[in-house]
């Protein structure tokens, strides 16, 4: 048997995973902004890290019971938080990124950045790339209550949280972008732009469940 202490630390960090998640959400909409907003860089850029490790944090207890379906099991990790100090910590953490952060912290950051998108007008550049992490960031806490529906609590809930990510990314996002692509198209046709590229874009991210599965059928997949 773990001391009584392990126990409870286990327990404390255990039930700090959900609003570590929530604080990951926050840092990934943050570093949207730095990486252009609209795009993001899926070698080593932030945003794509911060979403892994959101997904990985509310699925630790899956990756738990899969250890223990392989006879690595781990004394201790299923306990609540026993102690009454370790109960009370866990609550001020909690009601910390809750009300602190996501309440009052992320709208002022939100307001921000669409104070930068005016400036970015004003000078000449895209405004999208603030207005964007600024949506992501007013919606952070949709997005984590939309992430945490995506855990099957199953010993595979982490591969399976980023399989049903992807299905409601390209069945979700990418046809409502594609929609916005094709406003795009017609803005920049009309004043006599480069639309085409506006245009293959709206294609691609109204077929891009079709394109992936076609990709899936050419390498044998």
């Amino acid at each position: 048997m773990l001391p009584s202490f392990v126990t409870s630390l286990i327990g404390l960090l255990m039930g700090l995973m959900a609003p570590t998640a929530l604080g990951c959400l926050v840092l990934a909409g943050w570093a949207l902004r730095r990486e252009g907003g609209i795009n993001f860089d899926a070698g080593g850029g932030s945003f794509l890290r911060y979403l892994l490790w959101a997904g990985i944090f509310l699925t630790i207890p899956g990756i738990i019971l899969w250890f223990t379906a392989h006879g690595m099991g781990m004394i201790g990790t299923g306990s609540s938080v026993t102690a009454s100090y370790m109960s009370i910590i866990e609550t001020t953490v909690t009601t910390f990124v809750t009300e602190i952060v996501v309440t009052r912290l992320v709208s002022v950051m939100a307001a921000v950045l669409v104070l930068k998108a005016i400036l970015d007008l004003a000078s000449g550049d895209n405004p999208l790339a603030s207005i964007v992490p600024a949506l992501f960031l007013l919606g952070v806490y949709g997005v984590y209550n939309t992430a945490q529906s995506w855990n099957d609590g199953t010993e595979y809930a982490t591969t399976n949280f980023f399989a049903n990510a992807w299905n409601y990314l390209a069945s979700t996002i990418c046809p409502l972008a594609g929609s916005l692509a094709i406003g795009g198209a017609v803005i920049v046709y009309v004043h006599n732009g480069r639309w085409m590229r506006y245009a293959a874009s709206a294609l691609g991210l109204l077929t891009v469940s079709g394109l992936w599965y076609l990709i899936k059928s050419m390498a044998g997949v």
